[in-house]
């Protein structure tokens, strides 16, 4: 698919005189500006240059360079136009009618005998790319704090030349936050192309974030609390202030069938930190105490849930 193309038309020579020819109207025409998307809507064109039904005709084939076009009486030959060319072109239009005959005496003219049944037209045409270039990418991306990312080799921009991309300086991958970046392709032609772009810097994640959890679930062997009171000051060690009936936990990260240390298990009426190995640490134990103990205890598990980092 070519870029849409303005095309000035200017009538310079008709078909020769001396033989009798299909009938015409308004041979020479004022200078007019006509829109094209491709090859097949070229025929509005062909109507225009010469008053001709052009009923149902149809863009068929390019064979040698020339565009051919055909309905049920006439096919037509256009010669010299490079609809991705820019700049002034010379070209042929030849109307020619399949059965001269049958066609001619449809118009009145009874005697076909002196009949000229195709005639060209000579015509200076004037291309002009006024189509924008396209930008293709997201409308956003989400990406972690200080990873390497390059927006610019998110997209990708469809035109027939060659675009000049241009990316507002506003993005700081080091930075968390939401940036409105604004994406401008210019082409060869001057035509522009705007997008806006919305990147979401998330706070880069800690390595040791769940280890951290489980090692602030053994900081507090012994101490005499309730089990939710255990999970809650294991997950105030790295910036998450919750308190809650156990089940309620579970909205803090996803489920998960593979627990590492520091996920959190919740049964029903009790809650502990995984620790690896098959077990984990409870509160509120025979009196209250926090202990280790296997994840296997009077209470149906629920489930281990893998929490949310903070962004």
């Amino acid at each position: 698919m070519i870029n849409k193309r303005n095309v000035v038309l200017g009538l310079t020579l008709l078909f020769s005189v001396g033989v009798q020819t299909i009938p015409t109207y308004a041979l020479e025409k004022e200078e007019q500006v006509c829109h094209i998307n491709d090859e097949s809507s070229l025929v509005d064109v062909l109507s225009s240059l010469y008053s001709v039904s052009l009923e149902n005709i149809e863009y068929k084939t390019t064979r040698n360079k020339t565009l051919i076009y055909e309905n049920d009486e006439m096919k037509i030959r256009v010669q010299g136009l490079d609809l991705k060319e820019e700049g002034d072109q010379k070209i042929s239009v030849t109307y020619g009618l399949k059965d001269p005959s049958k066609s001619l005496k449809k118009l009145g003219i009874e005697d076909v005998s002196n009949v000229k049944s195709e005639f060209t037209i000579y015509t200076d045409v004037q291309v002009q790319d006024i189509q924008a270039p396209k930008i293709l990418c997201d409308d956003s991306y989400e990406i972690m704090q200080g990873e390497d990312f390059d927006l610019k080799e998110q997209i990708e921009v469809k035109d027939d030349s060659n675009v000049d991309v241009k990316i507002s300086d506003s993005l700081d991958t080091e930075t968390v936050g939401t940036y409105d970046v604004k994406i401008t392709a210019i082409d060869e032609s001057g035509n522009t192309s705007n997008k806006e772009v919305f990147v979401h810097v998330k706070k880069k994640q800690d390595p040791n974030f769940y280890q951290n959890i489980a090692d602030a679930a053994l900081a507090q062997l012994g101490v005499n609390q309730d089990c939710t009171m255990l999970v809650t000051n294991a997950l105030r060690a790295v910036g998450i202030n919750y308190h809650g009936a156990p089940e309620s936990y579970l909205s803090l990260g996803e489920l998960t069938s593979n627990p590492v240390p520091g996920d959190i298990c919740v049964y029903q009426g009790h809650v502990a930190i995984y620790i690896g190995n098959g077990q984990a640490v409870h509160g509120g134990w025979n009196g209250y105490t926090t202990v280790v103990y296997s994840v296997q205890c009077a209470n149906p598990l629920i489930g281990y849930v893998h929490v949310r980092q903070p962004s």
